[in-house]
């Protein structure tokens, strides 16, 4: 009996804190042990035909499922499953380090209560994500929580309505910090984020449901360093080593095998020509098929900060972006046989700047790195202003037929304040020397030149160029290759592109 009385079955399983251990050295051990009891014309044999029948007739076991599922009668249930502490340890061996998994009250609960609704919850205090060795950091994230919802429509309009979906998440904060080779070189702090998403059916008759996500954040705060790419390019290479490594062990090692039980290795056989055919096809009908579905995407960030230093988090300048009050929306509809697209952005505040630091400290070991301190300097750095713009607003409308590269526009802008400009041939030159290392860096670990960037920025001189004489103004200009366009644009309406009327600007030693 359900705890309602009616028929059905409650459940509660609670786990006590775990902990597990996995060596990526024996990855390989796994392996052979499958090929051993499980060969490969056995598990080809036996998911090969499935799968692609499967894939071949999706949509009509899909409603054959649900018109069974619908003629049943209704079973409640509510199960809720909790887990005190989960402990992973994985060792990724010296080229790597060892990276430690812990998740702190672990909760998940599923109920449903009819043949047409049915909801799932899970969450958890804490995830977090430690590593020690040449890769080090940590990702923890705080208050996760997800719910979702679906409700089927009634019997007699099920195999023409689609159900009810919702879907929600919020965390409280996710913080991380990523060194490697023992260099410390992002961090991150995102605060308070709420997501929620579902649909909206508008009757029996309706052309399509309305879609409607909403994001709202309270900060976005990353950091970097100019060698960041390069690092992150380094540490996918050691991953790519590990895993070519324990291939050609396991392969080693299988072929031995293979040899005291007088059996040939069969390849692991793939059916890409298939796969990528019913890919194409797949592709073919999304592009053939109209929008039928109104969406409604609403975005709210409160704060957002992105910097970059020069070589470590302790340096005394960062070259950071800051917006304030970003909010973006989008929607997109069928209308008339067009597709109808509505773009909204709200700025509150940009500002673009190389500021100082006032607080630099010395240099620290990855360890003793903490993301409070560096996101605490850099956002409470001053000054060094390049750019700051003030509230902007900018919507645009475009309608396109399906499969045409004509589109009809209207375009609106508006400026609310100020604009700020200022810079100077040290500030330029600062930027220009953080660019050089980080294409040197990346150059380096791609093992060849990086293609020329699209921005080429001529007339300011080198610090040690002899020609320089003092006082000498120089023009600076900026040319930016843009890839032409396939679509052709059409105002409908002459657009409005609003300039600030006052600007405060400040060049410093040259003529624009």
């Amino acid at each position: 009996k359900h705890v309602s009385g009616t028929s059905g079955v409650s459940a509660i399983l609670k786990i006590s804190p775990m902990k597990v251990l996995i060596n990526a050295k024996q990855l390989q051990d796994f392996l052979l042990f499958r090929e051993i009891w499980v060969p490969p014309e056995a598990r080809e044999a036996s998911s090969a035909p499935t799968a692609a029948a499967q894939n071949m007739q999706a949509q009509a076991l899909f409603v054959q499922r649900y018109q069974q599922v619908a003629a049943t009668g209704a079973f409640p249930w509510n199960a809720t499953v909790s887990i005190a502490e989960l402990d992973v340890q994985l060792d990724l061996g010296q080229a790597i380090g060892k990276s430690a998994f812990m998740i702190s009250n672990f909760w998940i609960s599923s109920k449903k209560n009819s043949d047409w609704e049915q909801n799932l919850c899970l969450g958890f205090d804490k995830v977090g994500v430690d590593c020690t060795g040449r890769m080090s950091g940590f990702v923890a994230l705080q208050d996760f929580k997800v719910r979702t919802s679906i409700q089927w429509p009634a019997r007699e309009m099920a195999l023409n309505q689609t159900p009810l979906v919702q879907g929600s998440l919020a965390f409280s904060q996710l913080r991380a910090k990523a060194a490697f080779d023992y260099q410390a070189f992002l961090v991150a702090d995102i605060t308070s984020f709420k997501f929620l998403m579902y649909n909206v059916r508008h009757g029996r008759h309706a052309k399509g449901d309305r879609l409607v996500a909403v994001l709202d954040g309270e900060a976005v705060q990353v950091f970097c360093t100019a060698t960041t790419a390069s690092q992150f390019l380094a540490l996918f290479q050691a991953f790519e080593r590990l895993v070519q490594e324990k291939r050609s062990n396991y392969e080693a090692s299988l072929a031995e095998i293979d040899r005291f039980m007088k059996r040939k290795s069969v390849a692991h056989a793939t059916t890409p020509t298939s796969k990528n055919h019913l890919d194409t096809v797949q592709e073919d009908k999304a592009a053939d098929s109209p929008i039928s579905l109104h969406t409604d995407v609403i975005v709210t960030l409160r704060a957002v900060n992105m910097g970059v230093f020069p070589n470590t988090f302790s340096d005394h300048q960062v070259f950071k972006l800051e917006a304030l009050d970003a909010q973006a929306r989008f929607a997109v509809t069928m209308d008339n046989g067009k597709i109808h697209s509505i773009l909204g952005l709200t700025l509150g505040q940009l500002r673009i700047g190389l500021a100082g630091v006032r607080k630099v400290d010395l240099p620290k070991s990855v360890g003793e790195i903490s993301v409070e301190d560096v996101v605490s300097n850099a956002t409470g750095s001053r000054g060094g202003t390049i750019l700051k713009v003030p509230k902007v607003e900018a919507t645009m409308q475009t309608w396109q037929v399906p499969g045409s590269n004509h589109i009809d526009y209207i375009f609106k802008s508006f400026f609310e304040g100020k604009l700020e400009v200022g810079w100077n041939y040290s500030r330029i030159s600062y930027i220009r020397s953080m660019y050089a290392s980080h294409s040197k860096a990346l150059a380096q670990r791609l093992g060849k030149p990086l293609p020329p960037s699209a921005v080429k920025i001529t007339g300011v001189p080198d610090e040690e160029d002899p020609e320089r004489k003092d006082g000498e103004q120089q023009k600076i200009t900026a040319e930016v290759n843009v890839p032409q366009s396939r679509y052709n644009y059409t105002a409908l309406e002459p657009p409005i592109i609003e300039t600030p009327q006052d600007c405060d600007c400040n060049f410093i030693g040259a003529s624009v």
